[in-house]
């Protein structure tokens, strides 16, 4: 699964009595809306086209008996995106998922692919096997001879451009790390979190980046 980080630039709101009794999504809210603007707006009825944002109304089942149930929630949410899915060009993500069907028995089991994919794993449930058949078929591909090569198979691009970069970092610690100005955000990220010197790099009409002596 992937994750949103939200990085906003905005001056602290002076902190009075009301603040102090905030929670911070309030206060968070708060910030973000400084007008008031936080209101839910209204929901286009169904058939009016495509919405940016999934409208739905989700909380924990028992706090609240009048609320939807969860099978509701959750029918309501299959529905939602298979009215989206009509809308979706496939960015980040490959939407022809027809293997679905296959991988769904999987579902019953908690794998944990936990450490090193080539060492004994901690628990018994996992799926090493596939892990190191991936980066063996990418290794044949590159044409790099057996035992010469690790790696492991990753959530996202952003995280394999965390884990490369990091061991650059770890291999050349006085390193400058020079990237294109198109290149990934995680990128700059990953020099942000390493507390790495970074130089951004211009690109021509084609994406490549300048080199300039």
């Amino acid at each position: 699964m992937g994750s949103l980080s939200l990085e906003m630039d905005f001056e602290p709101l002076p902190m009075t009595p009301r603040s102090l009794a905030m929670t911070p999504r309030s206060l968070a809210r708060r910030r973000l809306f400084p007008n008031g603007e936080n209101k839910k707006q209204k929901v286009a009825p169904p058939g009016a086209g495509p919405r940016k944002n999934l409208e739905l109304e989700v909380m924990e089942p028992g706090l609240k008996n009048d609320g939807p149930s969860l099978d509701t929630i959750l029918v309501n949410y299959l529905d939602t995106l298979t009215q989206r899915v009509n809308y979706h060009l496939g960015y980040p993500v490959n939407i022809c998922y027809d293997h679905y069907a296959t991988l769904a028995p999987l579902l019953q089991f908690h794998l944990n692919n936990c450490g090193d994919p080539f060492l004994q794993n901690t628990v018994d449930f996992h799926s090493k096997d596939f892990e190191v058949a991936v980066l063996d078929w990418f290794a044949q591909l590159w044409e790099i001879e057996k035992d010469q090569y690790w790696g492991y198979v990753t959530n996202g691009g952003t995280e394999g451009n965390l884990h490369g970069i990091l061991l650059g970092r770890e291999l050349l610690p006085e390193g400058i790390l020079y990237a294109s100005k198109d290149s990934h955000y995680s990128v700059f990220k990953a020099a942000r979190m390493y507390r790495m010197d970074s130089e951004t790099i211009k690109t021509s009409v084609n994406g490549e980046m300048i080199i300039q002596i």
